[in-house]
This record gives C-alpha cells, sequence and structure tokens, in this order.
C-alpha cells in the first residue's frame, strides 16, 4: 500500500512538472513569434519617409531612423552622400534604404562622399556594408586615437577601405569642396582631443542654393566652444543636433551662433536599452530659442528638401516639436 503511494505520488509530480515545463515552452514559442512579430512590422515603419513634397530637381536630405546612432543621406540628382552609417545592428538597412529610396548614382551604385565624422560604432556601424554594396569615390573622417580592441568594427572598416584602394582623407577646418551643385566646407575640429573622442567629430556645413545645413557628429562644448572661437561663419537653416540630443552639447551660445530654423535630433533605443533621448535640458534650450524640432524616433526616417529655387522644404507632421 506504501509502495502504491510513492508511486502515485511520483506519478503525479511527473506530470505536474510536466504540465510546467509545457506550459513554459508554449509562452516561450509565443514570445517568439510575437516578437519576431513585431520586429518585422517595426522594420517595414522604419522604411517609411517622413517628407514635404518633392520633385526630381530637389536636393534631399534624409536622417535615418538608425536608433541612438547616426546616419544621414544627402541625394541630388546623380550625386549621393552618406554622413555616419548608423549602428551594425539597426533595425534599418542602410544599403536597403538607399537602393529602394534614391535614383542616380545610388541606382547606379555609386556614392559620391562617405563621411565618418568619429570612429565610434554608433556612426561607423553600417559603412562597411555600404562600401561592399556600393563603389565609393571619396572618404573623410577626423583624426583620432583608438584602441582597435574594443572596436574591431572599425577595423574592419580600414581593412576595407584599403582593400578597395580608397584613399582616408583628413580634412582640415576651414576646407572647402564642391560635389556636384553642393559646397561643402568644413568648420572642425579645430583641435585633437586625445580624452574624448566625441570632440574629435567632424562639424561640415552642406550648402545649396543658399540653403544651409549643418551636421555636428556627436561634438560636445568643448569642440563648440572651440568652432565658435575660430570666427567661422556657423549660421544654418537646419542643424543636426550634437550627440544624439545629450546635455553635453547644443550649447546656447553654439545654438545662438548657428540661428538654426529647424533642428532635427537622430535618437531613439540603442542595444535594446530604452532611450532617454533627447535630454531635457537640450529639449528646454530648443524651446528657450524657439526652434521646432524633429525626432528621429517619434517620426521616424526625416526627409527635407531644397528647391532648385531655393526654398527650404520641411515635412508637417503632428509629432513635430514646436517650440512654446
Amino acid at each position: 500500500m506504501k509502495k502504491n503511494k510513492i508511486l502515485n505520488f511520483i506519478f503525479h509530480r511527473s506530470i505536474n512538472k510536466f504540465s510546467t515545463f509545457t506550459i513554459f515552452a508554449v509562452l516561450v514559442v509565443i514570445a517568439f513569434f510575437w516578437l519576431s512579430f513585431v520586429d518585422k512590422s517595426h522594420s517595414r515603419k522604419k522604411y517609411e519617409i517622413t517628407s514635404p513634397n518633392v520633385t526630381n530637381t530637389d536636393l534631399l536630405i534624409d536622417f535615418l531612423d538608425v536608433g541612438k546612432a547616426d546616419c544621414a543621406v544627402i541625394h541630388d540628382k546623380d550625386i549621393v552622400i552618406i554622413i555616419d552609417g548608423g549602428l551594425k545592428n539597426s533595425e534599418l538597412s542602410v544599403v536597403e534604404y538607399i537602393k529602394e529610396n534614391l535614383i542616380g548614382n545610388a541606382k547606379n551604385r555609386f556614392v559620391n562622399l562617405m563621411v565618418l565624422t568619429h570612429p565610434h560604432a554608433d556612426h561607423y556601424g553600417q559603412l562597411v556594408d555600404v562600401l561592399e554594396n556600393f563603389a565609393v569615390n571619396k572618404f573623410i573622417t577626423s583624426k583620432s586615437r583608438v584602441e582597435m580592441f574594443d572596436h574591431k568594427g572599425y577595423e574592419k572598416l580600414l581593412e576595407t577601405l584599403k582593400a578597395k584602394n580608397i584613399k582616408i582623407e583628413i580634412p582640415k577646418p576651414g576646407q572647402v569642396f564642391n560635389i556636384g551643385r553642393i559646397k561643402i566646407e568644413i568648420l572642425g575640429p579645430t583641435k585633437e582631443d586625445e580624452k574624448n573622442i566625441n570632440n574629435n567629430s567632424i562639424v561640415l556645413k552642406l550648402s545649396f542654393k543658399g540653403k544651409k545645413f549643418l551636421f555636428t557628429g556627436d561634438a560636445e562644448r568643448n569642440e563648440e566652444k572651440d568652432i565658435i572661437n575660430s570666427g567661422r561663419d556657423l549660421s544654418a537653416d537646419v542643424i543636426k543636433i550634437g550627440h544624439h540630443g545629450s546635455k553635453t552639447s547644443s550649447t546656447l551660445s553654439f545654438l545662438k551662433a548657428v540661428n538654426p530654423k529647424y533642428a532635427v535630433i537622430s535618437a531613439g533605443n540603442h542595444y535594446n536599452k530604452i532611450s532617454i533621448y533627447p535630454q531635457k535640458e537640450v529639449a528646454d534650450r530648443l524651446n528657450l530659442l524657439k526652434i521646432p524640432y524633429f525626432v528621429t524616433k517619434e517620426v521616424g526616417t526625416i526627409r527635407l528638401a531644397i528647391s532648385e529655387k531655393g526654398e527650404l522644404k520641411v515635412p508637417e507632421v503632428t509629432e513635430f516639436r514646436k517650440a512654446a
């Protein structure tokens, strides 16, 4: 009798364990498929462009929704420029984006200029992919001391550039060059910061038909101060806010010197961590100066445009942050 009770106990205990395991396994499978669906749905949304009405003769400036990272693609007829390349594991594929959304050189798999503002993974992440899919004519970056142990992706980028015989050019502040109808002026860095790579970010101004865009990489207050002190004209119609809207960048003095009509903030989740960007201090500065701004994590990939007549075209969306 006692033996039967023991066997009965073991049997029911096994059944309970089996049931628990089965339920757990089913839940895991459901979670997997749910996450897969959400990821795919979100990925499709990433390819939607928040855009004004544009024509084939407009210069297009796209700020890609690549999370807490930077990637801008500029397109003018047969000219393609890419500034930074987002994270390697961003849901949006920069290569597919260029192939699907641009024409001219992009269709022919040719990029006129590739810019790496500074060697951080959220900026060089997908540049190797671009190099492997497009012929790149010119590559510029800043001078920075990098520990390759922490930046295997950057090491791969350098190896790829070498294999394709693409010269690495380090421009100097004040240098100006033209690509098609586009004028590019290098504003910074004015000197190398050995402690903070962010302050070695290439800061450049893009001009077209009288309109100007300022790209700042992750430049922080020290580089901003140096650029202001250089005495160069920083004014621009649109500014790409530095360091994803971090309070370490976009000081009041810098924003006043630029005096933009609009600002764009490339911000979102980073390695599955919830984004806290843009930080309140930056939003407060923009509101104080009455500078309306877009945030990629709120509206997705943002397209601005400049017409042949010099008209700045800005999309109208409900998520657009109008200054108070």
